[in-house]
């Protein structure tokens, strides 16, 4: 099935700082994070969905840090006797 990504909507849009509903995953019960989520597009979130208690959004970029390429020490000091 399909998935999408969603964010519970606030709890009052005149109010921000009273957070957002507490909307619970089907599968295991768990609440979507406030900041979203990737869920299966099933008619229970798009029941959700079309009530307002959720919301669509788009996902946020993924920052992919650039692992830094270990090189090999190269400058060993050779000793001559």
């Amino acid at each position: 099935m399909p998935s999408i990504y969603v964010k519970p909507r606030l709890r009052d849009a005149k109010k921000p700082d009273q957070g957002v509903l507490l909307v619970r995953r089907e599968s295991n019960g768990k609440p979507i994070p406030a900041e979203g989520a990737d869920v299966e597009h099933t008619p229970y979130i798009r029941r959700r969905l079309r009530d307002g208690d959720l919301v669509r959004a788009t996902a946020p970029a993924k920052t992919v840090r650039a692992k830094a390429a270990v090189k090999p020490d190269t400058t060993h000091k050779e000793t001559s006797q």
